[in-house]
C-alpha cells in the first residue's frame, strides 16, 4: 500500500515504512532530507490557509521548521506540505519536565536557561511577523541535549500558527490560557494573541526548570489544573504539597518567581521580559552537594539545605528498604530467575554492572564509557549463565555481553531494525528478540555461539516489541500508516492479535504493552479534537480483551512504570517516574539514584 504524492510536479511514492508518526491531523513521512506531512481530510479550510502561506514572503527564524512547498494529489488538489525533517536525536521539550531525564544526562539549569533564551527570540521573532502560535506546547518544541555547542531548538506543527484571518484550530488545555477555557471551538476564528502565546511559554519554562506545571501538585480544595488556574491557586501556594523530585520554586531568582506569581496567581498579561532569564543565568552558583543550580543571593542550596549525607539505612521498618544508591543514575533493572538481580547504572561517563540480591550488592564493575543515550536488555540460560544486551543511542547495533565471568566478553554483534529512529529488541528471562530482514528473531546461546529462529514477521522500519520480564512471552505491534495491530506471541511461538478498540475520531499518537503476571496491558495515547488522554486497554493471558482504563492527560508514565498497580493503590506512595520490578519476595522501586525492595504483606 502506497500514497503517490506531487511536489513541484515531481511524482513521489509513499510506503509505510517511510512513515515517522502519525497524529490527530496527519501522517509525517520521510522524504529524503525532509518530511512530508498528509492530511486525514483536507479540508478546503487547511487547502486555503496553507494556499496563504506560500504566498508570503516571511524571514522566519532558522529554528521554525515551516512548510516549504505544496503536497498535491494526482487531481492537483493539495493534501499536504512540505517541511525540513527533525534530527533524529531531537526531543520533545517535554522531557525537561521529567526529573529522570535530567538525572540521566546529567542536566543543570545553567544549561537549560539559554534554551529558552532562545525560544524568547524565536517567539518573539514570530509576533513581529503578525504570526501566533496559538497551540504553543511541551510537543511541538523540539531541542537537542546540550552539548559543548549549546542546545538547538526546533518548531514543529507550523501549520496550525494563527496568521492573517486564519485561525489555530487546537489547543493543549495545559498551555492553555484560562481566558480561553470558554471556547469550544478554536477553529472558528483566530481566538489566540501575542499574550496567550507568552502565557504559554511561561507555563513551559515552568515546567522545564521546575518539572512541574505551575498549577500542578496537590491541593484539598481544587483538585484539576483548570480548577486551580481559574482560582489562581498555583504551585507557589502554601496550601499546595509539591511532589516529590521536583525543583524547588527558589532555585528561580526573585524576579522571576515575582513576575511568575503576577500570571499564575493574579492573572496578569504581559510579553515575558527577556532581562529576567539573561540576570537569571548570570546570578547562578551550584551546589556542591547535591549539583542543583540556584541563584547565589540564596544563603544555602534550596534543595538539600546542608551538607549533610542521606543516610543509607531502610527509609522505616515497615516501609521499603533501600538495596542501592548511586552517585549516578540507573539506567535498568533486571530481575534474574533465581531472584538475583543485574542492574545497570551510569557514573558520569562511565556504565558500570552492579549484582545484587533483596540482601544488598554483591558485586560492582565498570563495564564501558560513553555519552547517555545507551538502552540495555538481559536474558539467562537455564544453568544460570547471564548475558547483558547493549545497544549505542541512535545505532542499529546489539552488542551481546557474556557477564558470567568477571570480565564481560563479548558474543556476538548484531543488527536490528529501527523503530523512530531507535534500535527494536526486547529480552525475557531467556531469549532475545530482534528485527531481521522482515523477520521476527528469538535467539539466545548455546554452547558458546549466539543461535536464533524466525517466530513472526515484522514490517519495515514499522514494528516494536516489548518483552515480559517474567516470562518468555513478547507483545508489540505493527504500525501500518494510521492503525496500529497488536499482538502476543507465547512461549510456544504462538502469535494471537490483541484487538484494541479505539474511541471514534480519536488518533492513535503513542503506543506501548505493560505486562502483569495475569495480563498485558496497550497503552495508547490518544488526540481526540487536539486534547490527548492516556487510555489503557487490559488483556488476558490468551489475548482476550478484558477492560480498559482511561488515565486522563498526564498517566502516561504511570501506565508504563506501574502498570499492575492502576487500579489497586501500591502499599506505599510513588512519583510517576517510579518503576516497579516484580520479585518473588516483594517489589523493586527503581527511582534515578537508588533501588528500594518492599516485602510482600504478610
Amino acid at each position: 500500500m502506497t500514497h503517490t504524492i506531487y511536489i513541484q510536479n515531481q511524482r513521489y511514492q509513499l510506503d509505510a515504512a517511510d512513515l515517522i508518526q502519525s497524529g490527530g491531523e496527519g501522517m509525517v513521512f520521510g522524504l529524503g532530507n525532509t518530511a512530508v506531512k498528509l492530511y486525514h481530510q483536507p479540508s478546503a479550510r487547511y487547502q486555503t490557509k496553507l494556499n496563504h502561506w506560500f504566498t508570503q514572503q516571511w524571514q522566519l527564524p532558522p529554528d521554525v521548521l515551516a512548510p516549504c512547498a505544496p503536497v498535491q494529489d494526482k487531481k492537483g488538489q493539495l493534501i499536504g506540505l512540505q517541511m525540513a525533517k527533525l534530527p533524529a536525536h531531537a526531543q520533545p521539550i517535554k522531557r525537561l519536565s521529567q526529573p529522570n531525564f535530567w538525572q540521566q544526562h546529567a542536566l543543570r539549569t545553567g544549561q537549560i536557561v539559554p534554551l529558552l533564551q532562545r525560544l524568547h527570540q524565536t517567539l518573539n521573532r514570530l509576533h513581529q511577523l503578525q504570526i501566533v502560535v496559538g497551540d504553543l506546547n511541551e510537543n511541538n518544541i523540539f531541542f537537542t541535549p546540550p552539548g559543548p555547542n549549546g542546545s538547538e531548538a526546533f518548531w514543529i506543527d507550523v501549520d496550525s500558527y494563527q496568521f492573517g484571518s486564519f485561525p489555530c484550530p487546537v489547543a493543549m488545555p495545559a498551555f492553555l490560557d484560562p481566558t480561553l477555557y470558554h471556547v469550544s471551538n478554536f477553529g472558528e476564528r483566530p481566538y489566540f494573541t501575542p499574550l496567550t502565546d507568552w502565557y504559554a511559554y511561561a507555563v513551559l519554562l515552568v515546567k522545564s526548570l521546575l518539572q512541574v506545571h505551575p498549577y500542578g501538585g496537590m491541593h484539598r480544595q481544587h483538585k484539576t489544573i483548570q480548577a486551580r488556574a481559574t482560582a489562581g491557586v498555583s504551585l507557589f501556594d502554601s496550601d499546595v504539597t509539591l511532589p516529590p523530585n521536583v525543583h524547588p520554586p527558589e532555585t528561580l531568582s526573585d524576579d522571576l518567581l515575582h513576575h511568575l506569581h503576577t500570571i499564575f496567581a493574579r492573572g496578569e498579561r504581559r510579553p515575558f521580559p527577556a532581562h529576567l532569564l539573561q540576570q537569571y543565568a548570570q546570578n547562578l552558583r551550584t551546589c556542591p552537594h547535591c549539583g542543583l543550580d540556584f541563584p547565589a543571593n540564596r544563603r544555602g542550596c534550596p534543595a538539600c539545605s546542608h551538607p549533610t549525607p542521606v543516610p543509607t539505612q531502610p527509609i522505616s521498618a515497615a516501609g521499603p528498604r533501600t538495596l542501592l544508591r548511586v552517585d549516578g543514575f540507573i539506567e535498568a533493572v533486571f530481575g534474574q530467575p533465581n531472584g538475583r538481580l543485574l542492574i545497570i547504572y551510569r557514573q558520569g561517563e562511565q556504565v558500570r554492572l552492579v549484582r545484587a540480591g533483596i540482601g544488598g550488592v554483591i558485586s560492582d564493575v565498570a563495564l564501558f564509557s560513553g555519552q547517555p543515550g545507551y538502552r540495555f536488555g538481559a536474558f539467562t540460560l537455564p544453568n544460570g549463565h547471564d548475558f547483558l544486551v547493549v545497544n549505542p543511542p541512535h545505532r542499529p547495533q546489539l552488542l551481546l555481553l557474556d557477564i558470567h565471568t568477571a570480565q564481560p566478553q563479548q558474543v556476538t554483534l548484531l543488527e536490528t531494525a529501527l523503530f523512530k529512529n531507535t534500535a527494536v529488541f526486547a529480552t525475557t528471562p531467556h531469549h532475545l528478540y530482534r528485527i531481521s530482514g522482515g523477520w521476527i528473531m528469538r535467539g539466545t546461546v548455546r554452547d558458546g555461539s549466539y543461535l536464533e529462529e524466525p517466530i513472526g514477521t515484522a514490517h519495515q522500519a514499522q514494528t516494536q516489541l516489548f518483552g515480559d520480564p517474567r516470562s518468555d512471552r513478547i507483545a508489540g505491534f505493527h504500525r501500518i500508516f494510521a492503525q496500529h495491530r497488536f499482538f502476543t506471541i507465547g512461549p510456544d511461538g504462538t502469535e494471537r492479535p490483541l484487538p484494541a478498540t479505539q474511541p471514534p475520531h480519536s488518533h492513535l499518537t503513542e503506543a506501548a504493552l505493560a505486562f502483569a503476571p495475569d495480563r498485558i496491558g496497550i497503552v495508547q495515547r490518544l488526540a481526540v479534537n487536539g486534547r490527548t488522554h492516556t487510555d489503557v486497554q487490559i488483556f488476558n493471558a490468551q489475548a482476550q480483551w478484558q477492560q480498559n482504563w482511561d488515565l486522563g492527560e498526564d498517566g502516561w508514565e504511570t501506565a508504563v512504570h506501574q502498570f499492575p498497580f492502576l487500579q489497586t493503590p501500591f502499599p506505599q506512595p510513588l512519583a510517576p517516574s517510579d518503576k516497579l520490578h516484580f520479585h518473588p519476595a516483594g517489589w523493586l522501586i527503581q527511582q534515578p539514584q537508588q533501588l528500594n525492595f518492599l516485602p510482600h504483606s504478610r
